[in-house]
């Protein structure tokens, strides 16, 4: 762990969201593309648990919830332009692609859904990446982000990268974040804690979260 989160609790609620990214069929159900590809998904179904138990502990803190939903497109025609294959010309496949089964949540994740949280689509690996996120957190008034979601090493790592150069505080909950690559998976996680943010644990969540007394003196 960093030096900063060991002291004491720093995540202002009032000024945090949750991020969950891409919890969809196409990442995590055992039919899809991505399993048959022999990648597989299993670590992230295993994650689920953890991911909506997090997602629970901030709503109870009254922190904002915003779920990512990757669509690809089958005709885009901007991976043809390349001379070095995209990631998924050299795999062969690609997961999510409108209008199929794989781009819906999993059902676990719809289920919990509620009319105020915000759906965040994308084409690319960072939700950053010309969508209306960054909009929607500044006017949020957000400058802390929580991370959950998969894959750790590729659509989870673009994120959590460019929110650190928006400057925003980075937090990644260790069980809430999963990709089928356990080495990748721990490579970005250290990755995070040298450069990028805090790593914690779900268990230590709740012990860096400030209290309401400790936000009403900070202001």
């Amino acid at each position: 762990m960093t030096d900063v989160p060991a002291t004491k609790p720093y995540i202002d609620p009032s000024r945090t969201a949750l991020l969950v990214i891409d919890m969809q069929k196409g990442f995590c159900d055992p039919e899809s593309r991505m399993e048959k590809a022999g990648i597989g998904t299993a670590n992230q179904r295993a994650a689920l648990p953890r991911i909506l138990e997090l997602v629970e502990l901030c709503r109870g803190y009254g922190m904002p919830i915003l779920w990512s939903q990757q669509i690809h497109y089958p005709e885009d025609v901007t991976r043809r332009r390349r001379s070095i294959p995209s990631h998924i010309d050299k795999q062969k496949w690609a997961p999510c692609l409108r209008g199929t089964w794989e781009a819906d949540f999993v059902d676990e994740v719809t289920e919990v859904l509620r009319p105020e949280d915000i759906i965040v689509e994308k084409h690319r690996a960072s939700v950053f990446f010309e969508t209306t996120l960054d909009t929607k957190l500044r006017m949020l008034g957000i400058e802390q982000i929580i991370i959950s979601g998969c894959n750790t090493d590729f659509c989870v790592e673009t994120t959590i990268r460019d929110g650190y150069y928006r400057d925003l505080d980075v937090i990644v909950v260790r069980e809430c974040v999963a990709g089928p690559r356990k080495r990748f998976h721990e490579d970005t996680l250290a990755k995070v804690e040298t450069y990028f943010g805090a790593v914690v644990t779900l268990g230590e969540f709740p012990s860096v979260v400030m209290s309401p007394e400790a936000v009403e003196a900070s202001a």
